[in-house]
């Protein structure tokens, strides 16, 4: 991990779900039904992950990260329509991953490790396309299979407005993610993250050189408040613009995805 502060936000706009095979709320049954993804801790890894009959994309998320959140809709579609494909993820921030820390090169967020037969055979680092993910995993897919997925069903939203928040912490600076949608019939129309970061008292003298060191990233607008600075990203930010986000993602989609990365939503 980077110990320096200034790095820290760098990765906290940088960086990059951490979602679980288990059952839903009965609001979301339908959406549990769709979503395969395998929570990873210490104690399951070696089956999930090395004992794998199939290849495995694995993601290493963290809470406080928007490049986390725009990559829900990529890794549950692939997850839907790719079944002989296991997702696989793993929190950061959350217990009972101390070995899996120790022994996997984790620097940024997301980082996503490829394994088939048990072997790690690529990795990438930082929000990427579903191309991307395929081609590290060394996977082909079935014609058929593709076309279906190019042509995902159509599941109207009933609901239009989803605001999700977390608290989160990264690297000792604790953050408030809070992620809003504005859903038409079948397709997000907007999305807008803000994260509120908390800077204690004794490195408030850093704290201009945070702020200024996001504004060079480029990754949304930025500014001071009265207990930190906040960060925020919005449709027409050309990082959210680069991160490709799917817009077919459906509001059960993204509730569920949040949801099981630790949001509250409403």
């Amino acid at each position: 991990m980077r110990t320096s502060f200034v790095k820290v936000i760098a990765n906290i706009c940088a960086v990059a779900l951490a979602t679980a095979s288990f059952a839903f709320a009965k609001g979301n049954a339908q959406a549990a039904e769709d979503i395969k993804i395998v929570k990873i801790n210490d104690n399951n890894f070696e089956k999930e992950i090395l004992q794998s009959k199939k290849p495995v994309i694995l993601d290493i998320t963290s809470t406080s990260c928007p490049p986390c959140l725009i990559m829900i809709p990529t890794l549950i579609g692939i997850a839907k329509n790719y079944s002989d494909i296991k997702i696989a993820t793993v929190g950061i921030d959350e217990p009972n991953i101390d070995k899996i820390k120790a022994s996997l090169p984790i620097q940024a967020f997301p980082t996503f490790f490829f394994i088939r037969d048990g072997k790690f055979i690529n990795q990438l680092v930082g929000a990427v396309k579903e191309e991307d993910l395929l081609n590290a995993l060394q996977y082909t897919p079935d014609p058929k299979v593709k076309a279906n997925a190019a042509r995902p069903k159509k599941v109207k939203n009933t609901q239009k407005n989803l605001v999700c928040k977390v608290n989160g912490q990264f690297n000792g600076l604790k953050n408030l993610v809070t992620i809003s949608f504005v859903f038409g019939d079948y397709e997000i129309k907007n999305v807008d993250i803000v994260t509120d970061v908390f800077v204690p008292p004794e490195l408030s003298d850093r704290r201009e050189q945070m702020i200024e060191h996001v504004r060079a990233s480029g990754k949304g607008e930025v500014e001071p408040t009265m207990t930190g600075f906040r960060m925020h990203i919005d449709n027409d930010c050309r990082f959210m613009k680069a991160m490709d986000m799917k817009r077919t993602s459906t509001y059960g989609e993204m509730r569920a995805g949040l949801e099981l990365q630790g949001f509250s939503c409403k």
